[in-house]
């Protein structure tokens, strides 16, 4: 088949299986007792990114100096799509509409514009259809070593079969398992932590969250392949990890991660309705309360990283923060999972100064970062956040320090690094999420 044809069949499966989905997604809603309190456009379509292209823009610092914000200018005026900036580089998608205007933007203030790919939607026509063919042929589709699920890791799955693979360990682990729906987000669904513990009393905790910005797919993928390699060798496991209390979110921000599912694959933020205007979400790594209105985060509701209108107001938000602070105690370690940049950072990102202990966690983040490339060869960084990431305020992994005192404090911020992005195919899920785990496991090795 030639390419064109094939992106062409590939689009149009897309295209159904995601109008499929929303119809699918409307009948079980309408079956709920609470149905009532969804909000579900049934004639909202798929967003396409159809010849949209993804760039990368160097010299940002510069341009900055010069008081020009690039980011925030291609957002609002060129209706571009930021997937990472920082310091050095910004990437942008920018639909096919705007690409001209957008470069010529970018030449008039002579900044450099790399193009890493010419066409965002064949991207993810691409990760739709790997997924597709590594789960619809063959056998040994489903791993059921140790939990008989439909869980693996050769695409990435939906809201409900991530929740089905929770409800299996509890059912399976009755004595150390134990499954918390800790609030519900603004369309009704729950929010679920799977606690792992044999004397929960007792044992210091280690919390471990995914999926707080929508688009980023590899992140629960990853904190689920966690959760499978703690319970399928639970007996055998070292004492490191066995005397440990677990918690495990791999979901936090489930109305954004099923929306970036049907309708809108780069979509960040919750689905929080907004009082100004039409836009939806809050970008929710933006609004606990620490450093909420600094630098990093936006006023607008239309941006991706609209803070919200106070810290802490969404119910995700609150919902994390209540339960933990009722869990503080001989809570020594914070993980969040994010993509993408090859990453593992550690207090502060709201403002340009390094924690105390920095060095311990140096110490520890370059003994995780060792391991990855041990085991599978990929590069990752570890450093303070606000070198690498930039400087911005309201996030989850800085708030569990100043507000909860966790000593360890890490966000991991998965692969890539810019070929893919968000888009990441599904066969690369496997090793990146044993380099999560890696993270994981040396981390459990600090705190014991």
């Amino acid at each position: 088949m030639k390419m064109s044809s094939l992106y062409n069949c590939v689009g149009k499966f897309y295209i159904v299986s995601l109008l499929m989905m929303i119809f699918c997604s409307v009948c079980a809603l309408a079956a709920m007792n609470n149905a009532t309190d969804f909000m579900l456009d049934v004639n909202e379509i798929p967003q396409r990114y159809d010849e949209a292209q993804l760039w990368r823009i160097y010299n940002i610092s510069e341009a900055m100096q010069q008081r020009v914000p690039v980011g925030q200018v291609l957002e609002q005026k060129f209706g571009g799509n930021i997937w990472k900036e920082n310091s050095k580089f910004l990437d942008i998608s920018i639909q096919k509409e705007q690409v001209k205007a957008a470069r010529a933007f970018l030449e008039a203030h002579r900044l450099d514009t790399q193009v890493l790919n010419y066409n965002v939607q064949s991207m993810i026509d691409e990760e739709l259809l790997e997924g597709v063919m590594k789960t619809s042929s063959g056998p040994g589709v489903r791993s059921k070593k140790a939990t008989g699920s439909t869980m693996h890791w050769k695409d990435y799955h939906d809201l409900e079969t991530i929740y089905g693979f929770m409800r299996e360990i509890r059912t399976k682990f009755p004595n150390i398992a134990r499954l918390y729906t800790i609030g519900k987000t603004v369309e009704g669904r729950d929010l679920k932590v799977l606690r792992i513990s044999e004397n929960p009393r007792e044992y210091k905790k280690i919390w471990i969250d995914g999926g707080i910005h929508a688009r980023e797919w590899i992140s629960p993928a990853t904190v689920t392949f966690i959760l499978y390699q703690l319970m399928s060798n639970w007996e055998d496991q070292p004492s490191h990890i066995r005397g440990l209390t677990w918690y495990i979110m791999p979901v936090m921000n489930p109305d954004g991660y099923e929306y970036s599912r049907t309708v809108n694959r780069l979509w960040r933020k919750n689905r929080s309705p907004s009082r100004r205007n039409n836009c939806l979400g809050v970008d929710l790594n933006r609004n606990f309360d620490i450093g909420w209105s600094g630098y990093g985060s936006s006023t607008n509701p239309c941006s991706d990283t609209y803070r919200g209108n106070a810290p802490a107001s969404e119910e995700e938000t609150k919902a994390v923060a209540e339960f933990l602070a009722k869990r503080k105690y001989n809570l020594e370690a914070y993980l969040t999972y994010h993509s993408y940049g090859q990453m593992v950072v550690y207090p502060w990102a709201y403002k340009a100064v390094k924690v105390k202990d920095a060095s311990v966690l140096q110490r520890v983040a370059n003994t995780a970062v060792q391991r990855i490339a041990q085991k599978t060869g990929s590069t990752y960084r570890a450093s303070v956040t606000h070198e690498v990431l930039g400087i911005a305020g309201g996030g989850s992994d800085d708030w569990s320090r100043a507000a909860l005192g966790v000593k360890y404090v890490y966000t991991i911020e998965l692969r890539d690094r810019g070929a893919f992005g968000f888009v990441l195919p599904p066969r690369y899920i496997k090793d990146t999420a044993l380099e999560g785990w890696t993270v994981c496991e040396t981390v459990a090795q600090a705190i014991g």
